[in-house]
Formats: C-alpha cells, structure tokens, sequence
C-alpha cells in the first residue's frame, strides 16, 4: 500500500494537486469535486460488463481514493489507519470464532467488537519522526537488512555459476557507486554536480 501511495503522490505532485503534510479538511468545492469523481467510477463499476471494465474501474476507484488520502493530509497516516479499521473489523468474530450473519449478508457486530481508535492516529504529529536523522539512519538499517534478506534468497536460488555472476555484478555496482559521486546544489541557482572517477560534471 506505500508504493501505491506513493506513486498516486508523484502524480499529485505532477499534476500540482495539494497534498498537505498535516490532517485538513477540503474546502466544499474540492471534496465536491472528489467526491464526483468516486462516484463516477463507482457508477463505471456498476455498469461492467466483464472483468476487464470491473478491474478498469477498481483500480481507479483505489487511485482516486489514494488522492483523496493526500489531498486531506492523510496520506503519511493511512497505512496505520488501515491497520487499526482492520483491527476493529477483525473484533467483528463473535466470542466462538464465528460471524454473526444479517439477512443480507452483513456481518454484525457482537459483543467482542471494538470500535476503531482513529483519533490518536489522526492527531499524533509525525513531524518528528519525518525531521528526526536517528530515524531516517534506522530506516536506512532497516532498508539494507531487508535488501540482504532478499539478495540471500536469490542467491539460494541459483546454481553455482550463477550465483558467482551474481556476487560479481553486486561488485562491479558497488565499485561503480564509489567511482559516480552526485552533489546537490546548495543555492537557488547552482547545479547538480557529478563526479565520475574525479572529473566533474554539470547537470
């Protein structure tokens, strides 16, 4: 769901469409305006025909509803308010481990349900986590353990010659990143450097 947020941001982005760090409300025009545009898709999706015009009209029900996210500052937020609907739907299996069916086949809410805590999760200020350098060093560690758990998967993979290919094209890349240095200007006006075995070169 992250990469998927992200890539309807990019769009937000590309296209100069607001997307506040901070939990806001729309003004009545634009949640107007998004509240058409999901509409108009779920009208799509009633119509389909076949599977193609239902995946067609899913995915664009999901793509709206991700810009809809940023648009009300929610979008650094949604996975954990994802996580805690789940939690309370989850609440939803009565105390025997079985659902409570109504006629239509809605699920009841028994006794063991508990309600979503969205508040705390809509209130806390994740500034300090986005600004804290200790954090961003963790989610770097963090990234690099993970790319090793899957680089030692493939490698488990691979019969003996391609294995040793494989180790000596992570070599050569990792020789490479130390040759090709990239400076990010730090005026208005400055250029992005790139050094390549020493030489320099504007972007």
């Amino acid at each position: 769901m992250e990469k998927q947020l992200l890539q309807v941001l990019d769009f937000q982005n590309a296209f100069g469409i607001s997307s506040p760090d901070k939990p806001k409300m729309l003004s009545k025009k634009r949640a107007t305006l998004r509240q058409r545009l999901l509409e108009e898709e779920v009208g799509e999706l009633r119509e389909a025909k076949n599977t193609i015009e239902v995946a067609d009209a899913l995915i664009d029900i999901l793509y709206i509803t991700c810009g809809t996210i940023h648009e009300y500052g929610l979008g650094d937020r949604a996975v954990i308010l994802f996580d805690e609907v789940h939690r309370s739907n989850m609440s939803k299996v009565g105390p025997e481990g079985k659902a409570i069916f109504r006629a239509d086949g809605k699920v009841m809410k028994p006794e063991t349900y508990s309600e979503p805590k969205l508040q705390p999760i809509i209130e806390r200020d994740f500034s300090l986590y986005k600004e804290s350098e200790v954090l961003k060093e963790l989610a770097a560690i963090s990234k690099q353990e993970t790319e090793d758990v899957i680089v030692a998967k493939i490698k488990n993979k691979l019969k003996l010659l391609d294995r040793f290919l494989f180790w000596l094209n992570i070599k050569i890349e990792d020789r490479l990143k130390k040759k090709i240095e990239v400076k990010f200007p730090t005026t208005v006006d400055g250029r992005v450097i790139v050094k390549v075995y020493d030489e320099e070169y504007a972007v």
